[in-house]
């Protein structure tokens, strides 16, 4: 018998990423997670904890954790000792089309009778590709919510049965042959579908494996926990593969769905029983109606939760609502991403607000009492120059005087995304918004996270931006930035110039790595100069890593014992 039904695997970005020279791109320095992308979708917590209350035993195991962590774990080896009726791989986002099929590749050639299953949006939207091109590849379940529809096929596996009625799956026939399944679970009721940390807990244990359940590599220095608020959206970024349309167009979905107010505190309040850590509301409240976001207002006044609650703005507010917001809870910050200071350009990209809205919301959070409000611009935009990303930075200078240099304010900048959404309007339709897409298929995205720089990943252009000009103006951007940041009294000089030297260091490597490949034709003595850089590459890795500080929330980090010891002494029968 297998020691588990099923092996939730979150694999890194590539594989391998430590021995491969890599200059990853900025774009990971505005997320908790390194370069490979480590962090698993929060979705497999929740299909661990479905299954496991319908009688299944299921595991998270985070590859890309492990390897980070230890140089020299043995991630082959690992898989085989693995023993496991079923295995699964998340590819969520684009920048996994490497690192997920590789490794499910080599988890088919030790466990070659064991079915693979994929899911994720970018699974799901290129699920017959997947079918026809990936052979390690056995199962996709598509959508934003598979819980239920993988309970069918662990059944239909388990009894021996081809999966012909499960819901929403792709999946190759006993012949060879590409069978679609119907997309109809598209649920609006989410309420038994639920993040619960205490499932998590119950892995570490059962497993002895904390890596493992790690959520990303410094999780236990500082513990960053999030709650989705909804499946869906019911905005239309143009960029977003999760927007309205995105999820109208190829996941059958017309708007948001919410779980119950009170379920959603229940999910917030069980985090704040376990960790001292900030806890991420993921989607803005006000999407679920006035009467919803009032009602888990209320559930989280009521339940005293003392964790650092972030909300997500969406758009901008009166401030009659951020007094509610106030009142939620005594700590609290805010996350809003205007993606650039013009009007215009921001506009054109789905957010309806101008800048004067923002500067008053900005204000009224402030006198609220907000801890910290992080704001979020882009590069890559459509309409943006590298002037007017530069413009953005000067803005943000304004931005601080009027705000009296708040030292409660952060700001950031990163490239748009190292690829383009699948299904975003920008990706179905590019010329439209100005943009020309490079990559057109999964293979080609996979193929090319393997480039030695970010800049050669890219999956686009724009009219107004070459992929020179994004990399070039996204460095020059983040330098400048930093500096402000200084200049105002956001950071200290030491700290500045640490951050400095960093994004330096990082952009000279860009262009060695040019300069290589323009000089250098064959392609042998090509990998043997970018192998020569790994020794730099790492260490601008470690420098440009320093800002991720920024991100932090303020309040407590850590593991609430008296919650955990609790939940032991429950797990044990005691």
């Amino acid at each position: 018998m297998p020691g588990v039904d099923l092996v939730l695997l979150h694999a890194p970005s590539v594989y391998d990423f430590r021995k491969l020279p890599a200059m990853y791109g900025p774009i990971s320095d505005v997320v908790p997670s390194t370069p490979v992308f480590e962090m698993y979708p929060l979705g497999f917590v929740s299909m661990v904890g479905y299954l496991e209350l319908n009688g299944y035993k299921a595991r998270i195991v985070n590859l890309a954790v492990k390897m980070l962590r230890n140089p020299k774990f043995d991630a082959e080896k690992f898989i085989k000792k693995l023993d496991a009726k079923v295995f699964g791989f998340d590819l969520h986002w684009l920048p996994h089309a490497a690192g997920s099929l590789d490794m499910a590749e080599i988890v088919k050639e030790h466990h070659p009778d064991a079915p693979i299953l994929l899911g994720g949006l970018s699974a799901s939207y290129f699920h017959e590709e997947i079918i026809e091109h990936f052979p390690q590849i056995d199962y996709i379940l598509r959508g934003d919510t598979t819980e239920k529809p993988l309970l069918d096929l662990m059944n239909h596996i388990s009894a021996g049965k081809d999966p012909e009625t499960v819901e929403n799956l792709t999946w190759r026939t006993r012949d060879g042959r590409k069978r679609v399944n119907p997309m109809t679970f598209v649920p609006t009721e989410m309420d038994e579908l639920w993040i619960d940390y205490g499932e998590v807990m119950k892995l570490v244990l059962r497993h002895m494996d904390l890596e493992s359940t790690l959520p990303y590599q410094s999780f236990m220095e500082y513990p960053f926990t999030a709650v989705l608020t909804c499946k869906g959206c019911a905005y239309n970024c143009i960029t977003c593969g999760g927007s309205c349309t995105a999820f109208r167009n190829h996941f059958n979905r017309d708007g948001p769905a919410h779980k119950s107010a009170s379920k959603l505190v229940e999910e917030i309040t069980i985090i704040n029983e376990f960790f001292k850590a900030p806890i991420f509301l993921i989607g803005d409240l006000r999407q679920g109606g006035r009467k919803w976001a009032e009602e888990v207002l209320d559930g989280i006044k009521a339940a005293d939760i003392d964790n650092t609650i972030t909300y997500e703005l969406f758009d901008m507010v009166p401030d009659e609502w951020m007094k509610k917001l106030a009142r939620s809870t005594q700590n609290w910050t805010l996350e809003i991403s205007p993606e650039s200071h013009d009007d215009r350009i921001r506009n054109i990209m789905g957010k309806p607000y101008s800048t004067a809205q923002m500067e008053d919301t900005i204000r009224n959070a402030l006198s609220k009492g907000t801890e910290k409000l992080d704001i979020y611009y882009m590069v890559g935009l459509s309409g943006q120059t590298s002037e007017s990303v530069l413009d953005s930075v000067d803005y943000t200078r304004h931005l601080y005087k009027e705000m009296g240099n708040n030292d409660k304010i952060f700001t950031f900048i990163a490239p748009m995304a190292p690829f383009l959404d699948p299904g975003s309007m920008i990706y179905e339709n590019p010329s439209k918004y100005g943009f020309t897409k490079l990559y057109h298929n999964l293979r080609d995205h996979k193929e090319a996270l393997y480039q030695p720089s970010w800049k050669l990943y890219l999956s686009y252009h724009t009219d107004w931006m070459t992929r020179d000009q994004i990399a070039e103006t996204t460095y020059e951007a983040m330098i400048r930035l930093n500096q402000l940041k200084v200049d105002v009294g956001i950071n200290d000089e030491a700290y500045g110039k640490k951050v400095n030297g960093g994004l330096v260091m990082a952009r000279d490597i860009m262009r060695t790595i040019d300069g290589i490949i323009e000089t250098t034709s064959d392609l042998d003595e090509r990998q043997r100069k970018y192998n020569a850089l790994k020794i730099e590459i790492d260490e601008a890795k470690m420098r440009t890593g320093l800002a991720k500080r920024e991100l932090r929330m303020p309040g407590l980090a850590g593991i609430r014992v008296k919650g955990a010891v609790k939940f032991l002494l429950k797990y044990l029968g005691l």
